[in-house]
């Protein structure tokens, strides 16, 4: 990870279907994009603008909350993660 990065592993939901058997899609369901997940791999840190090093505040293990919307989401080995800033993360548990 750079920076300040966090990857994220999302919990991973089965796809909503219709009384029907039809899938629909995560859009079309009205549920938030996920907020919550396990932390996986964290960044160095970063530079203050005073130039003195910023750690990171949570470790590999911990559960993080993160802001909706933030983070991009990356899928590898049909496994859903988020790359989030440290700076979007609102708990750790």
């Amino acid at each position: 990870m750079l920076r300040d990065n966090v990857l994220v592993k999302i919990e991973k939901k089965d796809d909503a279907e219709s009384m029907g058997g039809i899938l629909l899609a995560k859009s079309s369901t009205g549920k938030p994009a996920p907020t919550m997940g396990e932390v996986v791999k964290v960044g160095p840190g970063r530079y203050a603008m005073n130039g003195s090093f910023m750690e990171m505040d949570v470790e590999a293990g911990d559960m993080i909350r993160f802001r909706d919307l933030s983070g991009n989401t990356v899928e590898i080995d049909d496994q859903e993660y988020s790359v989030v800033r440290m700076n979007e993360i609102l708990a750790k548990f």
